[in-house]
């Protein structure tokens, strides 16, 4: 190892990469689950540790520098290459039958889980697995409670006892109508979407604060005459001509092969999602493979 890298460590870099997604220490911290006190500490100990800086700072927020850019692309595919070889070396001879059972959140659950268990499947055809389709809160709560597994869930969220691991966080995209005027353009950004019907989650989650902080920058207070608990249901809404809506892009592209148009949307809304465990019991050599294999689907689908 070299003079330059030797004083790195794998969650220092864990938590750079959360900054540079995130673009917030604050927004960092929650999807780590640490304090902002804690990430920005680390952040200014490896810009000190490299002897340069990663972030500009404009504004209140962090802004990356291009080597920061490059340095989060680098080691994306570094943490995946040593997580695959680890994955291999569990796999080979390991385990081959078992039980999981999941709890995961609806735009999850009814969108890419099921396309992402399908190579699991056939790797591992003496494996059982049992799907619950349950709200972030429950999930957790089934996972504290140990009846299940694993939960896949919404971020932020937190409880006692409870580790999460991040899963790569996924664009958003503008779902609309097919034929609608919007799917001509090769972007969609908060302006756009002025006078049209645009279907939100409700109040509560995350993405439907972000869709109004972007309306209030450009000085528009929205009305919405739909808005529903899941992003599947926003979707449907779209099929059948109600509106458009704003979601994550692995949930879209189920909804795309049933008569919508997908079109990227310009602004981040920070979507994180998260395995959750319990946080004093290892998951099961199984769980763990196929938690694997999920991760791997999500980062294929997420990288351009």
């Amino acid at each position: 190892m070299s003079e330059l890298t030797s004083g790195l460590n794998f969650r220092q870099l864990e938590i750079f990469n959360a900054v540079v997604e995130e673009g917030s220490t604050t927004r960092s911290a929650i999807r780590l689950g640490l304090s902002q006190p804690a990430v920005s500490r680390n952040v200014s100990q490896l810009e000190q540790d490299l002897g340069f800086a990663l972030f500009d700072r404009v504004g209140g927020r962090l802004v990356p520098t291009e080597i920061a850019l490059r340095l989060h692309e680098e080691t994306r595919k570094a943490f995946a290459g040593i997580e695959e070889v680890v994955n291999k070396a569990r796999n080979k001879g390991g385990v081959r039958k078992g039980q999981i059972d999941i709890a995961a959140v609806p735009s999850l659950s009814l969108s890419f889980l099921p396309e992402a268990m399908e190579k699991f499947i056939l790797d591992y055809p003496e494996v059982s697995i049992s799907i619950e389709t349950r709200t972030s809160r429950m999930s957790m709560e089934m996972v504290a409670n140990a009846r299940v597994d694993v939960a896949l869930v919404s971020m932020p969220i937190s409880h006692p006892g409870i580790k999460m691991e991040l899963l790569e966080a996924p664009e958003a995209v503008c779902v609309v109508p097919k034929g609608h005027p919007l799917a001509k353009k090769k972007e969609v950004e908060i302006k756009d979407l002025m006078g049209e019907q645009v279907i939100p989650l409700m109040r509560g989650h995350n993405s439907r604060h972000r869709l109004e902080e972007l309306f209030a920058a450009e000085g528009h207070i929205p009305e919405f005459r739909i808005e529903t608990s899941t992003i599947e249901m926003a979707c449907v809404l779209v099929e059948q001509g109600l509106g458009i809506t704003i979601v994550n892009a692995i949930t879209a592209e189920r909804h795309r092969k049933l008569g919508v148009e997908v079109i990227p949307f310009r602004h981040p809304m920070n979507y994180a999602y998260a395995f959750a465990f319990p946080a004093g019991k290892p998951p099961s050599e199984i769980t763990r493979i196929f938690v694997s294999y999920i991760k791997k689907f999500v980062d294929g689908k997420s990288t351009p």
